[in-house]
């Protein structure tokens, strides 16, 4: 653009390096002064410099800025500096999905299955905030220094028209709807395509040219092409061309996965996956494929055979084959009733992934080791009675006591437990009262524990239990709005491996929540009082 861009926006950030651009603006690696880290700033032109143009701008950072999750960039900031709206994103240090397909070509599938997987849950997590990208390509899917895949580039105008050349553009999209999530989807098939196979899902593209980064935003004509092609590329989803499926290009994609991606390029939005977290789950469940329930077992059939698990169609109806003599193998049978398996299916499905088989041996070790213990307490106790009656004046001759389970009076009580330890009441017994349990197991605390799955979804599960006890009117939305915003610093700290930084921010949240229960803005009770109360924060 033509505008003199500031070196320095709303005196804190400092753009020092342009990495991308498009008629709306320029992206800038820049550096926040304030809080010592790197990030992405976003400076909007002339032609975004009208008011109803910021208006949306700002309502669309607030409503992305909202939307905390593992796979979605963060918007940390945004505003405007000299009239010119900006926004502030965290910095992202690896390659674009595209980048990585101009550089290495058609990936794996079980790779595939998992950065689309990543793909999907983020474009979910916005959908599910109101957020609809409008401008999925493969480039608006980045890696973090991590390598977490996350969701950037979201659109400005969900009504605004879609540029000439886009391949990734829903049929209903071209015929001038506005966008919706189902043309999200729509893309990330397209894209999910272009990665399996190296070349677009519609129209016969070169392989070279699919996935070269476009100067520009995704989506944006290329450089030199016709107007023709861009016609065709742009409405190759609208004129109801059903595209080759990804395994008559590649022979080794599982039929699972053709029937996900051809679902997800459907010419009706109502035919495609419901969520994002829909087609996550699917391909989760192609890269690893649960094994089914067990069935009895079938003489003559090697259960390693990946076709011929337990369960499997046609193991049970398999005739007993001839078992070699002379060697001692077990001929292996194809299974009845089905194709043979197709060169490549052993990378997605592969009997290593199978859970292993649940010998019944540890219940019998288990019942042998309780046992062994019965007869030595059973041991001590004889021996314990015996020397208690040897201590006895005089000597009374008895008769040999009928087994009992008492023991005698003369034994020392047994010890109280520590006072460390609960003691939950059995069957009849009084129950504790309620302040002794809810101090009988001590509460992690952040910096001596690290919390299940992770800092990253440990801070977007409190903003989730944050959001859900203000739906439930238990907590000042402003209070509810400060600690959401620091909780998205907190998260950009750690992304930036300032594990102190995100410690300090998170006590920061705590204590403006406390402070918020103690003046009565938030309820003691509800998901975001249960989570503070399962981990705490370490003492000053």
């Amino acid at each position: 653009m033509s505008e003199r861009v500031p070196s320095l926006v709303a005196d804190r950030y400092r753009l020092d390096e342009r990495i991308g651009g498009g008629p709306m603006g320029e992206v800038w690696r820049g550096y926040d002064t304030r809080a010592d880290w790197v990030v992405a700033v976003k400076v909007l032109g002339a032609r975004a410099a009208g008011a109803a143009t910021r208006e949306v701008l700002r309502q669309h950072a607030q409503a992305v800025a909202r939307v905390i999750h593992p796979n979605v960039a963060m918007v940390l900031d945004v505003g405007e500096h000299d009239g010119a709206p900006f926004l502030v994103m965290e910095f992202l240090t690896g390659l674009s999905l595209g980048e990585e397909l101009a550089a290495r070509g058609p990936m794996k599938i079980v790779e595939v299955c998992d950065l689309v997987g990543q793909a999907a849950a983020g474009l979910d997590a916005a959908h599910r905030a109101g957020v609809v990208h409008g401008r999925v390509g493969p480039d608006s899917f980045r890696q973090a220094g991590s390598g977490v895949l996350k969701v950037v580039g979201f659109g400005m105008d969900e009504r605004a028209p879609v540029a000439a050349g886009s391949r990734y553009v829903a049929p209903e999209r071209a015929a001038g709807e506005a966008a919706q999530a189902p043309g999200d989807v729509f893309a990330l098939g397209c894209v999910c395509y272009e990665l399996l196979c190296g070349r677009p899902a519609f129209g016969d593209g070169a392989a070279s040219e699919v996935g070269r980064p476009e100067a520009g935003q995704a989506g944006q004509p290329e450089a030199g092409q016709s107007e023709a092609g861009r016609a065709e590329a742009a409405g190759a989803g609208a004129a109801g061309a059903r595209p080759v499926p990804p395994s008559a290009i590649r022979s080794e994609v599982p039929a699972e996965l053709d029937r996900l991606v051809l679902a997800m390029l459907a010419e009706d939005p109502a035919r495609r996956p419901a969520s994002g977290e829909a087609i996550r789950r699917a391909l989760a469940a192609i890269a690893r494929p649960k094994p089914g329930p067990a069935g009895p077992p079938v003489t003559g059939i090697s259960l390693r055979d990946p076709g011929l698990r337990p369960g499997a169609a046609g193991a049970t109806g398999a005739g007993a084959g001839a078992v070699g003599a002379d060697t001692g193998a077990t001929e292996i049978f194809q299974a009845a009733g089905g194709p043979p398996p197709r060169a490549g299916d052993t990378a997605v499905y592969q009997a290593g992934d199978l859970e292993p088989e649940r010998p019944s041996s540890p219940n019998r070790k288990l019942i042998l080791q309780l046992g062994i213990a019965v007869v030595v307490i059973a041991a001590v106790t004889i021996g314990m009675v015996m020397w208690a009656g040897a201590r006895q004046e005089p000597p009374v001759a008895v008769n040999t006591p009928e087994p009992t389970t008492q023991t005698p009076s003369s034994l020392p009580p047994t010890p109280d437990p520590s006072p460390s330890f609960a003691v939950t009441a059995g069957p009849g017994e009084e129950e504790e009262p309620d302040h002794l349990r809810e101090t009988s197991e001590p509460k992690a605390t952040l910096g001596e524990a690290i919390p299940p799955g992770g800092y990253a979804t440990w801070l977007r599960r409190f903003d989730e239990a944050l959001m859900a006890q203000q739906s439930m009117g238990g907590i000042d939305p402003k209070v509810a709005e400060k600690a959401s915003d620091k909780i998205r610093k907190a998260a950009g700290k750690y992304e930036q491996g300032q594990i102190d930084a995100t410690l300090d921010q998170i006590a920061d949240v705590y204590r403006d929540l406390a402070r918020a229960q103690a003046k009565g803005d938030m309820e003691g009770s509800g998901p975001a009082s249960d989570f503070m109360r399962d981990w705490q924060v370490p003492a000053e």
